[in-house]
């Protein structure tokens, strides 16, 4: 049953991105679509190539905040595999790349799947309370901007900040060392959500995620600029946010067409013709899947096709899957 919903949302998802890229489409002049992109800039998108390589890297120490100090996985190894694990996200469906990042951090790493698994949760939901912090003033720099995009904001925030109690509140509860309650796989992926309950490394990582959303939205400028597109940077900032917005339900491989209705809906309110809000949507989109691509299939090819060594017989992991660690989290 669950398998036949999960089918069916994705079937509507995908529906409804159909709908909405042929609203946006229909009229569109098509040689004026093809001189955007025959006039665009090619430096600004290699900045934005090398800055989406950035943004990365960022995820990467992200992650080694958030799995330390249970886990001690070097942030090249990690960067390594989030090369690896979006572009298996590009090339197979429902973000395939995720499991891959939990299969291969137990295989290689040692990390029980319930604490990979806790990581990606809390990494989604700090991601999102960072970018609303910087989204938040839009519909006070853009003046004019229909109501939904407030109510947006306002319910993302919400729903980031009711999550955001809930586990920490829950992490709170859960204390792997009581013996009278073993630690099942649910304890298990709640306790893997400490870093919620260390304020040092809770405010790292979000100063670190808005640095990651500022490089990003820096990263979208240039690509309007390459197209010769110029808007406010709360315009990008509105951009970066309702494109990201539509690729948060999973839908088509590489969330193609997804990211491009998203991109045509912000810059659509800010009056950016048509031919060149899609012209900007794909290049921006190739500068992220493109590059990605090339780097993981040439030098990570093994981990995305799920052929990772596996770990030596003297290379013991960090932390066994069946065991629970105890140890008090001393860098808050």
């Amino acid at each position: 049953m669950n398998r036949r919903l999960t089918i069916a949302v994705r079937i509507l998802a995908i529906a409804a991105v159909a709908v909405a890229l042929w609203w946006f489409v229909r009229a569109m002049d098509l040689a004026a679509l093809g001189k955007a992109f025959r006039n665009a800039k090619l430096w600004p998108l290699v900045i934005a190539a090398v800055l989406n390589f950035v943004c990365l890297w960022l995820k990467a120490v992200c992650w080694r905040i958030m799995l330390a100090p249970r886990h001690d996985v070097r942030v090249l190894r990690l960067f390594r595999l989030t090369i690896a694990t979006f572009a298996a996200s590009a090339i197979a469906p429902a973000r395939a790349g995720e499991v891959l990042r939990v299969w291969s951090l137990r295989r290689h790493d040692g990390v029980p799947v319930a604490d990979t698994a806790a990581v990606a949760v809390a990494e989604k939901l700090l991601d999102g309370i960072s970018m609303v912090i910087l989204v938040a003033p839009v519909p006070w720099l853009l003046p004019g901007l229909p109501s939904w995009v407030a109510a947006a904001i306002g319910i993302c925030a919400g729903v980031a900040i009711a999550l955001l109690l809930g586990l920490f509140i829950a992490v709170g509860r859960i204390d792997l060392s009581d013996d009278a309650k073993p630690p099942t796989l649910l304890r298990r992926f709640v306790a893997g959500m400490h870093v919620l309950r260390s304020p040092r490394r809770l405010f790292g990582t979000l100063g670190l995620l808005l640095v990651l959303w500022t490089i990003d939205l820096g990263l979208v400028m240039a690509v309007l600029y390459a197209v010769d597109v110029h808007v406010p940077i709360a315009a990008g900032l509105l951009t970066l946010f309702t494109l990201n917005l539509t690729i948060a339900v999973p839908s088509t491989p590489a969330q193609v067409g997804a990211l491009e209705v998203g991109a045509l809906a912000a810059l659509d309110l800010v009056h950016v013709p048509h031919e060149a809000a899609l012209a900007f949507a794909l290049l921006y989109h190739a500068m992220q899947i493109i590059p990605l691509l090339a780097v993981g299939l040439i030098f990570e090819l093994p981990v995305v096709l799920g052929r990772d060594r596996e770990l030596p017989d003297d290379e013991p992991p960090n932390q066994p899957s069946g065991e629970p660690t105890n140890r008090p989290d001393t860098t808050a």
